[in-house]
């Protein structure tokens, strides 16, 4: 994808894929099937709020419990993730 072809979101999701490790470990992460990541990575809408929990990881520069801010379930994820933080 080419910055021509790219959006603040596609943008957004490599840098979080690059801060990561790998798409995978990201996937893992946000506990989102990887095909989900991978249909974002190819332009399909990112429902705004993991448009925003990718927002918090690219703002911190790391995978952050703060990402889960935005989500529903989010304390129940937080608690389960927070060694990973």
């Amino acid at each position: 994808m080419t910055r021509a072809d790219s959006t603040s979101h596609t943008r957004t999701l490599a840098r979080a894929i690059e801060i990561a490790g790998s798409i995978e470990r990201l996937a893992d992460f946000l506990c989102r099937p990887l095909a989900d990541l991978a249909a974002w990575s190819r332009g399909t809408p990112i429902p705004s709020p993991w448009f925003l929990a990718l927002v918090d990881i690219v703002s911190a520069n790391a995978l952050t419990a703060k990402a889960f801010d935005n989500l529903a379930g989010a304390k129940t994820r937080r608690t389960a993730l927070a060694d990973l933080v």
